[in-house]
């Protein structure tokens, strides 16, 4: 068979470029570290790795999102262990306002230093989480939750509950809505808290209720029915604001009457109501602001005669059981936002380790062997330069080598 001058050039040249290709690639790979440089060099695992790459990403992003969920519930941690304390304050001065050695003068001191309490306690409903974000309004991060009123505060926010996705199977309650922490003291199951004065002689039933068709007007305020020295009227007065609502009105078995988005009812019950008998009217859900506030009015009002001390032991015993009940919505907060802390951590290490098993299949599918990969390399650099040798003599193969 005859072998033509082309056919040794074409078919040396060739095994010499592939030769060339196979080292260049080689290289390649053992200076990038991968032995996959293209989806072509192993489609499968290309696709392999990159479902692998993607699911390391996401894990990546949801430690991230572990990270900021951690510093804001530890700052809500922060601002809920003062709030702890400040209640705890708040209950020591009201059961020390309860002194009957103290004078009116003593307690207009202890409510001064109340409002100081009220004051910080607003303030830490008002927190932010660093960044300028409220920690408790809700979904309205860019809205104090809280605005300082002649009631105490009035809530702003709203009642959203913010999460964050920690991992692909849960989400974690970042804070709670401003009402849940410092508001829902319930005072009654009804609408409004009815309280009829420790003194009262009369046994007058009381009954108040939403009026649908002045609800806008509701204000949150206390109120008290007064019975004039005669029992025979009856009027309505405001004690947040100290304003009178209602004038001077004839008392009848029942009498109806509409105020401040109101509908009381009075009906003697069994007995007709005393000459100066008195019923305090309340929201039925209060928050600590309010309850901070009725006390402090409280303790500013003299006490000069036995009815007014009696309001002021009504007034001091209620306060005490709503900051207790305050004390327990903060600390279920605080409960919750201890454990969302340990569920992180708990997460973390599952996070870690999805982290090091993606890490280590992926380096199975791209890292290359470098034992190996430059045993190759030295076998192909050999084999070239033997066909290199090899084709410089086939060559020089030529009869024309043969006349003389």
């Amino acid at each position: 068979m005859r072998i033509s001058t082309n056919t040794i050039y074409d078919t040396g040249s060739s095994r010499i470029g592939d030769l060339q290709t196979n080292m260049n690639k080689l290289q390649q790979q053992i200076s990038s570290g991968r032995k996959v440089l293209t989806p072509a060099d192993d489609p499968i695992g290309s696709a392999r790795a990159l479902v692998i790459t993607q699911a390391d990403a996401i894990n990546d992003q949801f430690a991230v999102n572990r990270q900021n969920a951690k510093n804001l519930l530890s700052v809500t941690d922060g601002v809920l262990g003062t709030v702890t304390d400040n209640l705890h304050s708040i209950k020591t001065l009201i059961v020390q306002a309860g002194n009957a050695t103290l004078s009116d003068a003593d307690r207009t001191y202890v409510a001064q230093q109340l409002q100081s309490n009220l004051d910080q306690m607003i303030s830490s409903a008002n927190a932010t989480d660093g960044t300028g974000n409220y920690l408790f309004s809700g979904f309205s991060t860019t809205t104090a939750p809280f605005t300082k009123t002649i009631a105490g505060a009035s809530y702003t926010g709203d009642q959203g509950q913010r999460y964050l996705q920690a991992d692909s199977a849960r989400q974690l309650p970042l804070s709670a809505p401003g009402m849940e922490v410092f508001g829902n003291i319930r005072t009654s199951n009804a609408q409004f808290n009815i309280v009829p004065n420790l003194s009262n002689v009369g046994k007058t039933g009381a009954t108040a209720a939403v009026d649908p068709l002045t609800a806008a007007n509701l204000t949150g305020h206390n109120y008290e029915v007064r019975f004039d020295n005669t029992a025979a009227n009856f009027s309505v007065f405001d004690k947040t604001t100290g304003g009178t609502i209602v004038p001077p009105t004839p008392y009848t078995n029942p009498v109806n009457v509409t105020f401040d988005g109101i509908n009381l009812t009075l009906q003697n019950s069994p007995t007709a109501p005393a000459p100066g008998d008195k019923i305090l009217i309340q929201p039925g859900n209060q928050d600590i602001f309010e309850t901070v506030t009725d006390v402090i009015n409280a303790l500013k009002t003299p006490t000069t005669t036995s009815a007014a001390r009696s309001d002021l032991t009504q007034a001091l015993t209620q306060a005490n059981n709503n900051v207790d009940k305050s004390l327990n919505n903060v600390l279920t907060v605080r409960a919750k936002v201890g454990s969302s802390l340990k569920e992180i951590d708990g997460l973390d290490n599952e996070g870690d380790a999805k982290s090091v098993s993606y890490k280590q299949s992926l380096s199975e599918i791209q890292d290359i062997d470098y034992v190996k990969a430059i045993s190759e390399f030295s076998q192909n650099q050999m084999v070239l330069q033997a066909a290199q040798q090899s084709f410089v003599k086939a060559s020089s193969l030529s009869l024309f080598s043969y006349i003389s």
